[in-house]
């Protein structure tokens, strides 16, 4: 019975030691690893595109609280609940990938369904000023 005593008195502390060391770890891993921003990344850029073509063209207001849905439910299911702090990043990170989007959904699109497609809302001078440009391309390709 005193050797049992005895080798738990000496390698409690240890034990205890180990115990919170791996606590603290998984802790810090799970709040502060890359992983988590690797896949906030992934998934901000999962939910711009299924708005995207869910949505489509003209619809960016709507596009973008759907989109902003679509992270928070996606990081839910993995286990990641955004900070008031890293929020401003994920919305700037939506912000800096709208181009990468827009290459890749309308640059499979065909040209003549790129023209004829017009966005909603246009101010009348844009309007006018595309009209124009047509015309000089136009003109130019004949």
């Amino acid at each position: 019975m005193s050797f049992i005593i005895d080798f738990l008195s000496n390698n409690f502390l240890t034990g205890i030691i180990v115990a919170v060391f791996g606590i603290v770890s998984k802790f810090a891993l799970r709040f502060f690893s890359n992983d988590r921003w690797e896949t906030i990344k992934e998934n901000i850029l999962i939910a711009m595109l299924w708005a995207e073509e869910t949505y489509g063209l003209g619809h960016g207001q709507e596009k973008w609280q759907k989109a902003w849905q679509k992270i928070v439910e996606l990081l839910a299911k993995k286990g990641i609940k955004l900070k008031e702090k890293e929020i401003s990043i994920v919305t700037d990170m939506m912000k800096s990938d709208v181009p990468i989007i827009n290459s890749i959904s309308y640059s499979t699109v065909p040209e003549v369904v790129r023209e004829l497609r017009e966005a909603p809302k246009r101010h009348p001078e844009i309007q006018t000023i595309i009209e124009n440009l047509r015309k000089k391309r136009a003109k130019a390709a004949k």
